[in-house]
């Protein structure tokens, strides 16, 4: 009687703990998603340093962006599979997609959009009579970040070297088991001003974009037939 009292302690235990691990993942998505909605809200109706009025954006309140550390990312693009959104709630383009984003996001079964905001770790560089000159130099996390992306990042505009790269804003990432099987930079050739919102006719060609990733991803794409 006693060892069933014991095993039946330990079932308990085991179903009660599961529960508190599940509770404690809702609560940080959900904390996450709180986080998200008002960095990126909190800046509707206001102007940049320019003068520029930002696009007002209206996030869900139970979107499915995660905060990664930087070594959660590292760790995805290395052997791991998800989506990465590299932006910052000031950046213009990124106000611009992020809902797009958010909206393919909830028309698959992706679980999360994995959100890091690499702004702070970047160099800030420039061409000067012909030299390079580094004005702000990059974290060393963020040149093995530049690294991890080299297969889909495109050279460091205006200094004339293609071998120098940059990870500019937005950029989202697509990654199966390790491999890289998507990137998508920016918004679309035909947005001209990030100041202008996107057409519906823009949001859904846009939102074609990334859904057609996240299947890649899923790995739920027939190829010719299903």
């Amino acid at each position: 009687m006693k060892k069933k009292y014991v095993v039946t302690m330990i079932v308990v235990i085991i179903f009660a703990l599961i529960a508190l691990l599940v509770i404690g993942i809702f609560h940080a998505s959900s904390n996450d998603a709180k986080k998200f909605k008002e960095e990126y809200e909190s800046l509707n109706g206001q102007k940049n340093a320019n003068g520029k009025e930002y696009v007002s954006v209206d996030i869900k309140d139970d979107s499915k962006i995660y905060y990664a550390t930087y070594q959660e990312v590292m760790n995805l693009l290395d052997h791991g599979t998800g989506v990465i959104y590299f932006g910052f709630p000031e950046c213009p383009w990124c106000r611009n997609m992020i809902s797009v984003l958010l909206d393919a996001a909830d028309e698959t079964s992706i679980e999360k959009i994995y959100y890091f905001n690499a702004l702070s770790m970047r160099d800030t560089k420039s061409l000067k009579d012909g030299v390079i000159v580094t004005e702000k130099e990059g974290t060393k996390d963020y040149y093995q970040l530049v690294e991890a992306l080299s297969s889909v990042l495109g050279p460091y505009e205006g200094l004339n070297d293609d071998t120098i790269l940059r990870l500019y804003f937005p950029t989202v990432v697509f990654v199966k088991n390790g491999t890289i099987v998507g990137s998508h930079e920016g918004t679309l050739d035909s947005q001209k001003d990030p100041y202008v919102a996107l057409t519906i006719e823009q949001k859904e060609e846009l939102k074609k974009i990334y859904t057609d990733f996240i299947h890649e991803v899923l790995g739920d794409v027939c190829d010719s037939k299903c």
